[in-house]
Formats: C-alpha cells, structure tokens, sequence
C-alpha cells in the first residue's frame, strides 16, 4: 500500500506537471480540476523539481551570465554586461547596442550624464528610442576643431540629446589648450565654467577607454587631432596604455604619466570623475585588454560593457 501510495502520488505530481507546462493551466485552474487547493498545487509543483520530474534548463547562447559575476566579484563592479564577439569588427556595435539598452533601463529622471568622446561613444545613440525629456547630457571634455568633429564630447552630447528629446551641454572651448596659461583663460570663461559645474555634478559618467599606443587608423586618438606628433611619441615613450577621456593617462603600471599633456585639458579633471556616483564604461577589442584592466584597478569604472574576449582576460 506505501509503494501504491508513493506511485499515485507521482502521478498526481505528473498529472498537475502536465497541466501547468504542457496545457498552460494557470495553477488556480489545476486546483479546480484536481480538487485541490492552489496552494497545494505550487507545492507539488515546487516538488516536482526536486524529485527530478520537472528538469528545467536555460539556454544561455549569446548570455555570459556566469561572466557578469564573476567580474562583479572581482573588480567590485555594479554591474557587467558582456557581448558576444564572433568577430572583432561587429564587437563595437555590439557592446553600443547594450551600452543603449542598459541606458535605457537605469537612467532615472532629471539626472544628468557626463559624456565623453571617440568612436564608440559616437555609435551609442544610434541605438537608442526617444525617452525621458528630462534627462541633460554634458561633456567631460572640449573639443572643436577641423578633424572629425562627430568624435567630440560635446558633438556626442548632442547625438544623446537630439535622441532622447532632452538637452545637451556645448563646451566652447579646445580638449587641449597650447599652454597652461591659455587653458587657464578658458577656465574662468563664465560659460566654461558652468558646463563643467554640470559634469562634475553628473549622476553617470558615460565613457569608453583608449590606448594612444593603437596602430593604424581606428585609433581614435589620432583620428581626434588632439594630440601632435611629438606629444604621440610620448605616449610610446611613457608607455602609456591607458586614455580616460584623455584628462588623464595611465602607464603599464598603472601610474600616471605625460601629466605635461594631461595639465592643458580642458575638462573636468580625473578625481572629480571618480567622483561620479556611476560611471558606466563601454569598451571592445584585444588591443584594449590592459587598457581596461588598469582603468578598473584604478577604480574608474562602477559598470563596464565589454566583449567576451575581454572578459576572459580580465578572469585569467
């Protein structure tokens, strides 16, 4: 009778198992069937798991949820989202693509956003859906010139704000100064002044990372025309690796270097970036590897967007 016993109560188990996943029964309408409580039937469904009736399994293809975690763990992040990179050259939009989505799901009302410059902070726009008009984006840096305009903070300030529907910042004024002296003017610019006030009083700061040393001509540091030939041979021979919205720079170490270079920018200055309450950092590509492992030992970043390649490096 026990053996009985056990046996109709599997099938009882199956039977609700049935209904709930197979017909789409809601677990009310197996109680009225059955002549049970719901109560009853969410525990029977419950032990149906653990007696192995019912295996659930996640497809994770294209999810690098175990990824996402074990980085938080690490490095002390917020949050991680990591892209799937079957090729290099489709990696950047991917990692935009999600930086948008993640935007898009966290940004608050009335909040403001401290934006910086180059090719992938240019490509997240495109991604997002007109949203909350009460959002205000502003620069980290300057930047005007002749030489790919689209790349600046303040132009990306306006892409984020023309799609959204909200208002953006312009900072008039260069991402490098020729001297001390003259970045100093354009400091007590009454107008400077009050774009940079927005920045370092931002709720998020929105970035992407560059390694000066990059070969070739995606890099985005030359595409800029910030920097003289003179000034990117220093980069080589400081052995930079790392650019922070170019208001400062990290070597192999760690440390940071070409301060010369560093002194002329116009923007908010790098412990006042830190000071963001989140900084959201979206980044792709091998060549950026140690780039980004020194940025986050650093403590410059809260939530990172990144390619699985690089996120396995950054676990080895």
């Amino acid at each position: 009778m026990f053996i009985l016993g056990e046996q109709m109560e599997r099938r009882l188990i199956t039977q609700i198992c049935y209904l709930y996943y197979e017909r789409n029964k809601t677990q009310q309408e197996i109680a009225a069937l059955e002549g049970i409580s719901r109560i009853k039937v969410s525990r029977l469904l419950q032990k149906a798991r653990e007696l192995g009736i019912v295996k659930i399994t996640i497809d994770y293809e294209g999810v690098f949820l175990d990824l996402e975690h074990q980085l938080t763990a690490k490095y002390g992040l917020r949050n991680v989202i990591v892209v799937d990179c079957d090729e290099e050259s489709s990696a950047q939009a991917k990692v935009a693509a999600a930086a948008a989505f993640y935007l898009e799901r966290n940004l608050c009302q009335n909040k403001t956003v401290a934006v910086g410059w180059g090719t992938t902070m240019r490509m997240i726009p495109e991604y997002l859906h007109p949203g909350d008009e009460t959002l205000l984006f502003s620069p980290v840096i300057g930047g005007h010139g002749t030489s790919h305009l689209d790349l600046h903070a303040s132009s990306i300030a306006s892409r984020f704000a023309n799609k959204i529907g909200c208002k953006s910042l312009f900072l008039l004024a260069p991402a490098f100064a020729q001297t001390v002296q003259e970045r100093n003017i354009f400091l007590k610019d009454r107008f400077t002044q009050e774009v940079l006030a927005h920045s370092v009083q931002a709720d998020y700061a929105l970035f992407s990372l560059g390694n000066p040393r990059e070969a070739g001509t995606n890099n985005s540091t030359i595409k800029s025309g910030y920097f003289s030939e003179d000034e990117i041979e220093q980069f080589h021979q400081e052995d930079a690796v790392c650019d922070v919205v170019s208001i400062l720079f990290l070597n192999n170490r760690g440390q940071s270097c070409c301060e010369n270079i560093t002194g002329r920018s116009i923007g908010i200055g790098p412990e006042k970036l830190k000071r963001i309450p989140t900084k959201i950092c979206v980044v792709h590509g091998k060549i950026k590897h140690k780039t980004v492992k020194i940025a986050l030992e650093a403590r410059y970043i809260d939530v990172l967007v990144l390619d699985r390649n690089m996120a396995l490096y950054l676990l080895a």
